[in-house]
């Protein structure tokens, strides 16, 4: 990964294991782009401001531009994860407006904890001592919100 870590535009980018380059731009704590090529998505950075709430600039740029990075290279696990769910729900006649709205939030929300995985993953012991004396309720409220819209998803599809 080559990167510049730090709190003006930066660009970054990083070639993912299936061999396209990702690149994403931290422009501050409210706005983030992320995408290949040209084709930058802004987006605002909620998951990474629940998740580093309380830390200090440098490590909430570094954990966040893992975090951005991790999308990038689960993106084929969640799309094989996306068309199935999907193509079970039309192939079994459950296509309900309602319930694939659910299903998709559901999906972001299984993306959301694969991309904090590939952060925990990724920087393995330095995460814990990052968030020495920083408040765990953050991460507990994301946690526990990913996984239960995740499985809400699916509990509204199924209803």
């Amino acid at each position: 990964m080559t990167a510049l870590f730090g709190k003006s535009n930066n660009l970054m980018r990083m070639r993912t294991w299936y061999g396209m380059t990702a690149v994403i731009e931290i422009r501050n704590r409210s706005l983030h782009r992320a995408g290949f090529g040209r084709v930058l998505i802004p987006h605002p950075p909620a998951v990474n401001w629940l998740l580093r709430f309380g830390l200090s600039d440098d490590p909430y740029y570094k954990l966040s531009t893992i975090h951005e990075f991790g999308h990038f290279q689960t993106l084929p696990a969640i799309a094989v994860y996306s068309f199935a769910a999907l193509g079970w729900v039309l192939a079994t006649h459950r296509a309900s407006l309602i319930g694939i709205i659910a299903l998709l939030i559901g999906i972001h929300a299984t993306w959301e904890m694969l991309a904090e995985l590939v952060v925990r993953f990724h920087t393995g012991p330095l995460y814990t001592r990052t968030y020495t004396g920083i408040s765990v309720i953050p991460r507990i409220i994301f946690w526990s919100a990913a996984a239960a819209i995740s499985i809400g998803g699916w509990a509204i599809l199924l209803h």
